[in-house]
């Protein structure tokens, strides 16, 4: 990983991230990302003013020759980026549903609970599974949640961080005539992790108390799986409404 802290530029830093008061992470493909205007839109939204020319400054140094997993986060007063290889795709999604504590604070803004989050899912995990369930499917530690009630997507009712991939599936959704409505969640529905590395990776199985329970699969979930990894395209910094 290699880190940045702003100082009218990007200067590289050895120096830990602090808490977060907001913070961005979006998969980066040799030059190309999906969403990326929502990005900004959203930081912009908690990160206070943000300096002339920070993300154009990011995307070039991003560059085009890696696939990369950057992230841009606001810690009081300063802006660093952290730069980091992007994990493998993940096709399929395995959850955990443990009997814990909620360990967010500010579920609707992504940074301030991201160590505690990272703490959650490490204490957490079952074996053979890749996230840990908040709240009732609400979202998970490092993504969001939908489930499908027949024809109809369902986005959770619970508190939730207002997902960048989630809006594009819900305005996929919507602009292909599918209903959308708000709802609660569970196991026995076809269900959709999503987020900014993975786009989207349907659930294939629940582990709850040592117990894995197989998840309903939905047959269009390989269709849109593929038209968010379409959806990437050369770097613009325009926001996306």
């Amino acid at each position: 990983m290699r880190s940045y802290v702003w100082r009218d530029g990007w200067v590289e830093t050895i120096r830990p991230a602090g808490e977060f008061v907001c913070a961005e992470s979006w998969r980066h493909r040799f030059g190309r990302a999906n969403g990326l205007g929502l990005h900004v839109r959203r930081f912009a939204a908690h990160a206070g003013e943000v300096p002339d020319g920070l993300w154009e400054a990011t995307v070039a140094l991003l560059g085009a020759k890696e696939e990369l997993f950057p992230r841009v986060g606001a810690t009081g007063g300063s802006f660093r980026l952290d730069i980091r290889p992007a994990p493998p795709p993940r096709a399929v999604t395995h959850l955990t549903v443990a009997n814990a504590p909620d360990p967010r604070r500010f579920p609707l803004v992504k940074g301030p609970d991201l160590a505690r989050l990272a703490e959650h899912r490490a204490r957490y995990l079952a074996p053979g599974t890749d996230d840990v369930v908040l709240g009732e499917y609400a979202e998970t530690t490092t993504g969001a949640l939908v489930g499908w009630d027949g024809d109809t997507l369902v986005v959770p009712t619970g508190a939730h961080l207002p997902s960048v991939t989630q809006r594009q599936v819900a305005d996929r959704a919507r602009a292909l005539g599918v209903e959308v409505v708000s709802g609660r969640l569970d196991e026995g529905m076809p269900l959709w992790f999503m987020n900014s590395v993975h786009g989207v990776s349907p659930v294939g199985r629940i582990v709850r108390g040592g117990v894995a329970i197989d998840v309903p699969q939905h047959a269009r979930a390989s269709d849109w799986a593929a038209w968010w990894w379409e959806g990437f395209t050369t770097t613009r910094l325009t926001t996306q409404l």
